[in-house]
């Protein structure tokens, strides 16, 4: 006689996953225009004259603005370092900046500098890079954080 509350009250906690009568219908959907081209009728931003992105006479191809090389102070660009393989030991910076293993330094923004191996991600200029442990250690970086860095070749 203890198991009928127990049998009666499975019927009733299943009969609580039905659907009920009109909740089944989905919203219907608001009636709203999509404009996919909206011509010349709309204001675009206007460059400015000298622009180097929009001047085609000073505008540089792409694949010619990646592979510039060092600047006379041997400054390759800025990358968004994190941590690499921690295992890996050293001074070391994989990044795309560079297409062979080259010493180099990278400076934080706090003005802090560390010489550093670059090596080469093969992953593009503007992808982000990996710094060793002890080069995040140096610079007085958080090991958890994503930092930007300056990176000079040597």
């Amino acid at each position: 006689m203890r198991s009928a509350p127990t049998l009666l009250l499975i019927p009733l906690l299943a009969a609580c996953g039905l659907s009920l009568p009109g909740r089944d219908a989905p919203a219907p959907a608001p009636d709203v225009a999509v404009t996919l081209d909206p011509g010349d009728s709309v204001t675009h931003p206007q460059a400015r004259p000298g622009d180097a992105q929009t001047d085609p006479q000073t505008a540089a191809p792409a694949a010619v603005q990646a592979s510039a090389p060092a600047g006379a102070d041997g400054y390759l660009g800025e990358t968004l370092a994190g941590l690499g393989a921690p295992a890996d030991r050293g001074l070391w910076l994989t990044t795309g900046l560079v297409t062979a293993p080259r010493p180099g330094r990278v400076v934080a923004a706090s003005g802090r500098a560390v010489a550093v191996e670059l090596r080469p991600s093969g992953a593009a200029a503007t992808a982000g890079s990996q710094i060793s442990l002890q080069a995040m250690q140096a610079l007085g970086l958080s090991l958890g954080d994503l930092a930007t860095l300056a990176v000079y070749a040597d």
